[in-house]
């Protein structure tokens, strides 16, 4: 057994603390590391957890620690998050051409994960922390934009789901070992997109590159119409063509600045953030020092 594992054993165990583990992270320690190489939170919280920095060679080590940490006693939404980073985009597909994009608008709703490769695939996570009060609204709302969506719970939500849950969406258990148990597959959901919610989801360069790329130019209007004048123009593109131009902007947001290589050599517990926050060379390189280097 390692120090790690024995550690682990032996922290008192009202210190560790689900919800404090989790804060380890939050988006609050990440931008830190990024934007100053350091994590004054990150110091807070080992400390609060009950863990020592001699335990831990380096930062990467330390993350690697806690998540199996959190995959034990807080099973939370970023461990589902993270496995659809690793298991499905890195495990199935590949970075040169998917993406994937987290918390993503579309209409009332914020999808938790949308992978985006050939096609568009929304995820919408339900951990046994969550209640489903609001997933009747989300699905009908992922419905109108991605071609496949599917649903990843916990087992105490299966039993309700296959029922609740229409039958072109898919249906997915996160086991107790973290992996992604497929009890029912997505069903293609293309003729049923939404162009004008599809629209609405995106950024003005997003629409105004599509506009473009389509119809050879952009409507010279004031800026106060062009919204409504591209708006008109894509719900007249045919929904396989405007699909297939929303899928390659979008990607493009994805991994416009994204460092392949350092995500392929991060830590498997930082997988998502990773993916799915927009880094600049600096930020990286002040992350890539602090993962490599000592914790304190």
């Amino acid at each position: 057994m390692n120090n790690s594992s024995k550690q682990l054993k032996n922290i008192d165990s009202e210190k560790l603390v689900g919800s404090a583990i989790a804060r380890v992270f939050s988006a609050s320690v990440f931008n830190e590391l990024a934007n100053k190489g350091c994590s004054p939170t990150l110091k807070s919280l080992i400390s609060e957890i009950g863990l020592t920095h001699s335990s831990f060679k380096n930062l990467s080590e330390l993350f690697e620690f806690a998540y199996k940490a959190l995959s034990k006693i807080y099973r939370n939404e970023y461990l589902y998050k993270n496995s659809i980073a690793n298991k499905i985009l890195l495990g199935k597909h590949s970075l040169n051409t998917s993406a994937m994009l987290s918390e993503f608008r579309v209409a009332n709703s914020k999808a938790d994960a949308i992978i985006l490769n050939g096609t568009s695939h929304i995820y919408e996570i339900k951990t046994e922390l969550d209640s489903l009060e609001r997933l009747e609204q989300q699905i009908s709302d992922y419905l109108k934009f991605a071609e496949f969506v599917s649903v990843i719970a916990d087992g105490k939500h299966i039993s309700k789901l296959e029922s609740y849950v229409p039958k072109c969406v898919g249906l997915i258990e996160f086991t107790n070992k973290d992996t992604l148990r497929v009890l029912r597959k997505a069903e293609s959901n293309l003729v049923n997109l939404d162009l004008a919610t599809i629209f609405d989801s995106l950024r003005k360069i997003e629409y105004l590159s599509i506009i473009k790329a389509h119809y050879g130019s952009i409507p010279e209007v004031p800026n106060t119409l062009i919204y409504s004048e591209c708006k008109k123009l894509f719900i007249e593109i045919s929904i396989e063509a405007a699909h297939a131009l929303v899928l390659k902007s979008l990607k493009l947001r994805a991994n416009g600045k994204l460092d392949k290589n350092f995500v392929l050599q991060a830590p498997k517990s930082l997988k998502a953030p990773l993916l799915c926050t927009d880094l600049t060379k600096n930020q990286i390189n002040n992350l890539s020092i602090a993962l490599s280097g000592g914790i304190i």
